[in-house]
Formats: structure tokens, C-alpha cells, sequence
């Protein structure tokens, strides 16, 4: 029997034990991992210290969003993934365990650590997703707040290389890092954006009203399980 995190309780993280839990199979269209790494995300922390009770859990949930690892077992309608292969992937909840199921994943590259690519699907799937939303194109210009974050360093670099104008608000230990990346950094102040508003905004060039968008929500980006 495998052993995963187990969340017993809301609460510190005390309440996580490590313990033994049946080995799911993979369903259609899913793949298994053998877990490498593991990613801990905010809405982890959020879910385990019960300030998103509103989403349920179940008895002895397994925290997790994200994961790396090697294929260990493809299911129904998978033939573009083979047994062996590596992988980082995004799923509802799992990643704190040897094994993890997941509908969505992609090929880990070869110059890519296991814990860096366990730690980049939900930052990489919010980056971009906002893009995506705000269907930025070459020649526009891209405010982005947060530019030092992974987020940020993210979208900042998508951006660039499609020839999109970045703004990159940061602190002053990210400035340096935001003109690395390409973008202008403008640092946090008086003036630049009131408390509260939204974090990304769009200008195209005949116009001087940004397009504003909210906080992404999750949408599959990393690849299609079936090609």
C-alpha cells in the first residue's frame, strides 16, 4: 500500500500524517505518476487551516495541486503517454503522495528539475490564463502588478516573446529581475494604482481606457491528454 499526506483534520500543519492509502487506477483519459516532487500552493494552505471550508473535502483528503513524476500507469484512451515517461501535472487534489492521478499533464524537460516543475503548473496556468483572457497582442501594452512573483515572472516572459509591451510593478528588490525578463518595472508607490483594483490591465494603442480582468479561474492549459 502507498503512503500519501493525509489531512485528518482543519487545522496546523500537525493535523497532515503521513499514512497509507489504497492505490487508485487511472480512469479514461488519465494517467498515474510515481511522484518525484510535489507543490505546495496557497489554496493548499487555505483548504488545510479551514478557510475554504465552502469546498468540500473528503475524510482523509490528500492536499495537492500540483506534482512531478514519472508515468506509472496510463489509462483507457491514453496512446500519446507511455509508462516511463516524465511529466508534471495539474489535478483537482492528490500531488502529497507516492502516487497521483491526473487528467492533465506535460512533458517535463530534461533541463528541468523535479522540483522546479512540481512547482510550476498553477503559477504557469494562471499566467496564462489572465493572457488568454485579456487576449493581449503584439504591440499592445501589458500592466502587470506582481511582476516579481511566479506569476508574474511568468506572464512577463509569455508576454515578451509575443512582442507585447510589459509594465512590471514591483518592489525594489525586483526591479532588477523585471528588466532581465524584458519589461519596465515601475515600482509600487503613490500614484501607480489604487489599493484593491485589479492586478493586470491592457492598452491597446488607439485607446487610453485599460481592459481590465479578475483573478483568473482555473481552465486546462498544459496540454491535451490525448495528443
Amino acid at each position: 500500500m502507498p503512503n500519501a499526506v493525509v489531512m485528518t483534520a482543519y487545522g496546523p500543519p500537525e493535523v497532515l500524517k503521513w499514512a497509507g492509502v489504497p492505490l487508485v487506477e487511472p480512469g479514461e483519459g488519465q494517467i498515474r505518476i510515481k511522484v518525484k516532487a510535489a507543490g505546495i500552493s496557497p489554496t493548499d494552505l487555505a483548504l488545510r487551516a479551514g478557510y475554504l471550508k465552502a469546498i468540500p473535502l473528503p475524510a482523509n483528503a490528500v492536499l495537492g495541486f500540483e506534482a512531478a513524476g514519472t508515468v506509472d500507469a496510463v489509462g483507457p484512451g491514453v496512446t500519446s503517454t507511455s509508462i516511463g515517461g516524465v511529466t508534471a501535472l495539474l489535478f483537482g487534489l492528490g500531488g502529497y503522495a507516492e502516487y497521483a492521478v491526473a487528467s492533465i499533464w506535460t512533458r517535463k524537460p530534461d533541463t528541468v528539475s523535479w522540483i522546479d516543475a512540481a512547482a510550476l503548473p498553477s503559477s504557469a496556468e494562471a499566467a496564462v490564463g489572465v493572457l488568454r483572457q485579456l487576449n493581449v497582442a503584439s504591440g499592445e501594452t501589458l500592466l502587470l502588478f506582481g511582476g516579481g512573483g511566479s506569476v508574474g515572472i511568468i506572464a512577463t516572459q509569455l508576454a515578451v516573446v509575443r512582442g507585447v509591451k510589459v509594465i512590471s510593478v514591483v518592489g525594489e528588490h525586483d526591479e532588477t529581475l523585471a528588466r532581465e525578463l524584458g519589461a519596465t518595472p515601475v515600482r509600487y508607490g503613490a500614484g501607480v494604482w489604487p489599493a484593491g483594483s485589479a492586478r493586470w490591465a491592457r492598452w491597446t494603442p488607439c485607446s487610453t481606457r485599460p481592459a481590465t480582468v479578475s483573478w483568473p479561474t482555473r481552465s486546462p492549459w498544459l496540454a491535451d491528454p490525448s495528443g
